[in-house]
Order: structure tokens, then sequence, then C-alpha cells
């Protein structure tokens, strides 16, 4: 057995776990189960990585951390604490996303796929938040500034795996895949119309979207490796 399968492990069966609780309106145990998904992730970035991070990573996984802290202590603030963590690593990765960006090279043969690529993503964000939302947690202009920041992250990770293709842009671009799925979800079960199905959908994408964004950091000393041959 690898030394970091067993966090791996652990990180698949609170995640399963979590879901099944969830279905069952088991809510405490869900939470509790929930905080643990995060440190189990990182210990398997850690040990896969020789225990080597830098520092934004560190941010990023305790940023998280917080937030899930944050969901099962219930406290007051938890909406608002929930939100500013997530729109923070979505700033972060959207930095580190900008950075990969600016290493590629593209051609005017790129315009089409890049302005489908604006569209569909714009779309999609408009669609949702063109909904009649009720009883919104934040002021509506919030959750708007939210939709560009996810838009603008997913519109330059998929950007960055179409142009280049590794697997360390792959796990991006699936992250802000599931990030998009999970968020959609979300709001639409929350403030739209309330479906189990959906709010199941938004915690399975949930947790994915932070299995490949982790898998993302371990493939990304690769990419630099690819660009500078």
């Amino acid at each position: 057995m690898k030394a970091s399968t067993p966090s791996l492990l652990l990180f698949c069966i609170t995640s399963v776990l979590a879901i099944i609780f969830r279905i069952f309106d088991y809510e405490i145990t869900e939470l509790y189960c929930r905080s643990a998904i995060i440190p189990s992730l990182f210990i398997y970035y850690l040990v896969k990585n020789n225990y080597k991070i830098s520092l934004y990573k560190i941010i990023i996984f305790l940023v998280l951390f917080i937030r899930d802290v944050l969901v099962v202590l219930k406290v007051k603030e938890t909406a608002f604490g929930s939100f500013v963590c997530v729109l923070f690593v979505y700033f972060l990765l959207f930095y580190v996303a900008i950075q990969d960006f600016k290493k590629i090279k593209f051609s005017k043969n790129d315009i089409a796929t890049v302005l489908v690529i604006i569209f569909g993503i714009g779309a999609v964000c408009y669609s949702v938040l063109n909904l009649k939302l009720e009883n919104l947690d934040l002021d509506f202009s919030l959750y708007v500034f939210f939709g560009v920041v996810l838009s603008l992250l997913s519109i330059f990770s998929i950007l960055n795996y179409v142009k280049i293709g590794s697997n360390a842009f792959f796990n991006a671009l699936l992250m802000c895949v599931c990030f998009i799925i999970s968020d959609v979800f979300f709001v639409i079960s929350k403030f739209y119309y309330f479906n189990q199905v959906f709010a199941i959908t938004s915690l399975i994408t949930q947790f994915l979207s932070y299995f490949f964004m982790t898998n993302y950091f371990l493939d990304k000393d690769k990419v630099y490796d690819d660009l500078a041959t």
C-alpha cells in the first residue's frame, strides 16, 4: 500500500458517508464527515508530493477547511463566511489559471473556440441568475459577482486545456465543471425549488471538485516541464 492511500481512502469513505447521511437526513453526522474531507485531501497531497507545498496551496486548503468548519458549527455568519471563503478560493485559482494562460500562445484560428466557450459559460451563469430566486442569504449583487468570478475561472481553465491538453489542465477543467454544477444546483435547490436530487448532486460535485483540484495541484509541475520543452 502506498503511503498516500490511507488518506485517499479516508476522503472516499467520508465523502460517501456524508452523502448517505444527507440522503437519510442525519444532518449532524453528515457535517462532521464533511469536516474530515479537506484534511484528508491535504494529507494526500502532502504525501503524494513528498511533503512539498507552496503557500497559495496551503491557503486554499486552509480556507476550504474553515468554510466546512463554519458549516459544521452553524454560526450566525455561516452564509457570509462560507461565501467569502469560496470566493477567495476562486480568486486564487483564477490567478493561477491566468498565470498558466500567459504562457500559452493562441492564434487567430482559436478565436471561434474562445467565443464559444465564453458564450457557453456566460449563458449558464445568466440563466441561473435570471431565475426568480427567493429568500437569498446575501445581497443579489454578491451572487452576480460570484458568478462572474467563477465564469472567468472556468473560461481560462477550459482554454488552457483546449490549447495544451495536459493532465493538469484536464483536472482543472473537471474541477471547474464540478464547481459550476455544484453551485448551480445549490442555488436552485436552496433559493428556487428544493429537490433532494439537486441537493445531493450539489454535494457530490462539491466533493469531486476538491478531488480534481488536488490532482490539478499534483500535476501542475509537469505542465511547466512540457511548456519548457
